[in-house]
């Protein structure tokens, strides 16, 4: 049973490393629904686009290097908002604040202090009340604020609520949510240096039971000690780790929703929403991005695992949301930039954000970490390496777009007749706005051996549509560009604009003319394009 979703992707990959050694061109015709789609997910929130920072690397990105807001991160945020008129959540967590310590009498934000080339320290982290000032220096923003439930001191995560609320302030606090991946919680677990992070001082393997149990006494411990805590839905629960290859189907029922919620885990109205993690896999390498990343099978097969979580939730408890508040493009200890920061791996993002709304995902937070690979941009230099935007960024404008600013967008997906490739239509109020499409067949300047393919979609488009604007999301050089060479709309956002949008870097929009009905719009191998209709 575990293996199925292994071997469909597996048989996947194989199906598309034939299409991959052809590279031809090929069409795809589509006719685009006039009004909403019945499967058609529901309204998408424009704070969908989230963030999320380990614990100690919130400090480098809220902060430059002389102690000011950092104007790069400020900047790299509202070109994402702005488009959706939304705000940005932000969620700060992780493994390393599940056990970390809040110490009063710390001066410095959190130590040990992040850079881009040391691991986070699991086990020995800390932060001081000048931690919580930082989330100052995003103005508009709302946190997600996980507190420890590793530890067994039942005193910590009450430290954590308490200092967060009253810096932070209640309004600003989207929810509460304590633990982090709790289904990893283990009698034997070790941190940094093999830190002993086990019973009797830390939480040992928890089952559905358990989980509810310690879930619950948490909380109604928060509560209890911190009064400013408001009543209703306040706290995030679950939270579960990213499970993935043979494992994938774990997803389905680690801590399983139906029966936590018949354990009482929401006895008293508190959950506020239902979060997971989302990795693909652990980090490849540049020879495997186009086979294991750039793979619609494998990604679709692995969100598809969360239905079970969405649809219990529709169904029971339409009142809470279930969200991706964790997300990374793969596992790696330090980085594999030309895995986990190409072009390729944009795209991918791209598909992800776009077939999570498609199935009912309420926001996903995407994670940065200093020493990550698949970060969407350096806010600062670090261990050698210049502050950066990265590939991945550049997904964020492209959703953020397609999600548009009416409030009202219901995404669905389009059937297409084409290997490797997705498309997908933003509605609003009833009527077909903007179409993306995802072509993820790999070509690489560098590596494939062929000229770069393409599919043309033929959209047969509502009557009254009579000619399209087309974005392109794309690099000359293919799957395997850095960010230097992509450009989305033919713009850039780099650290010498200090993130600020460079237009006209690329004269790649188009303008296509519908003709009786019909139009046709050619993506390249290894490109996404939006359309606005």
């Amino acid at each position: 049973m575990a293996q199925r979703p292994l071997l469909k992707a597996w048989h996947a990959w194989l199906l598309y490393k034939g299409s991959h050694q052809a590279l031809i061109e090929s069409s795809s015709s589509i006719q685009v629904p006039a009004t909403t789609p019945a499967e058609a997910s529901p309204e998408i929130d424009p704070d969908f686009i989230g963030l999320a920072f380990e614990q100690a690397s919130f400090v480098r990105y809220a902060q430059d290097d002389e102690g000011n807001i950092n104007a790069f991160s400020t900047n790299l945020i509202d070109a994402i908002y702005s488009r959706t008129g939304g705000k940005p959540n932000i969620r700060l967590g992780g493994t390393s604040p599940d056990y970390g310590k809040y110490l009063p009498g710390q001066v410095e934000p959190a130590l040990p202090v992040a850079e881009q080339n040391n691991y986070q320290d699991i086990g020995h982290t800390t932060i001081g009340p000048s931690y919580w000032h930082l989330t100052k220096n995003f103005a508009d923003a709302v946190y997600v604020i996980q507190v420890p439930m590793a530890t067994t001191n039942i005193s910590e995560p009450i430290a954590w609520t308490q200092s967060a609320i009253e810096t932070i302030g209640v309004d600003k606090i989207f929810s509460i949510q304590p633990g982090n991946e709790a289904d990893l919680y283990s009698n034997t677990f070790t941190g940094a240096n093999g830190i002993p992070l086990h019973p009797p001082d830390y939480q040992g393997t928890l089952n559905n039971e358990t989980y509810v149990g310690n879930w619950t006494k948490y909380v109604s411990a928060i509560k209890e000690a911190v009064p400013a805590v408001p009543s209703g839905r306040y706290f995030t629960a679950f939270d579960t780790a990213a499970h993935f290859g043979a494992d994938v189907d774990a997803n389905q029922y680690v801590f399983a929703v139906d029966r936590c919620f018949g354990l009482g885990i929401d006895a008293d109205n508190v959950i506020k929403e239902v979060a997971g993690h989302y990795y693909q896999g652990n980090a490849g390498t540049a020879a495997t991005l186009g086979s294991m990343l750039m793979n619609l099978t494998i990604t679709h097969t692995h969100l598809d695992q969360f239905k079970v979580r969405i649809n219990w939730l529709r169904a029971n408890k339409p009142e809470v949301g279930f969200v991706l508040d964790e997300v990374g493009n793969s596992l790696q200890p330090t980085n594999t930039y030309a895995y986990q920061a190409r072009l390729g791996s944009a795209l991918w993002q791209v598909d992800f954000y776009l077939y999570s709304m498609a199935i009912g995902v309420a926001r996903i937070n995407y994670q940065q970490i200093m020493h990550a690979g698949y970060n969407l941009w350096l806010p600062v230099a670090s261990a050698g390496m210049p502050a950066q935007v990265f590939s991945n960024y550049y997904s964020q404008p492209f959703v953020a777009d397609f999600i548009g600013g009416s409030g009202t967008t219901r995404v669905s997906q389009l059937e297409v007749d084409a290997s490797n490739m997705a498309a997908y239509v933003a509605y609003e109020d009833g009527v077909p706005k903007r179409i993306a499409a995802v072509n993820m067949n790999y070509w690489n300047q560098t590596s494939s051996t062929g000229t770069r393919g393409s599919i043309t979609l033929s959209l047969g488009v509502p009557d009254n549509v009579e000619q399209l604007t087309v974005y392109h999301l794309n690099s000359p050089a293919g799957a395997g560009a850095a960010a230097d060479t992509i450009t989305y709309g033919g713009s850039q956002w780099t650290y010498d604009s200090l993130g600020k949008e460079v237009k006209n870097v690329r004269q790649d929009t188009e303008t296509i003319v519908v003709v009786e009905g019909v139009a046709s719009v050619t993506v390249a191998s290894s490109e996404a394009v939006l359309i606005w209709l």
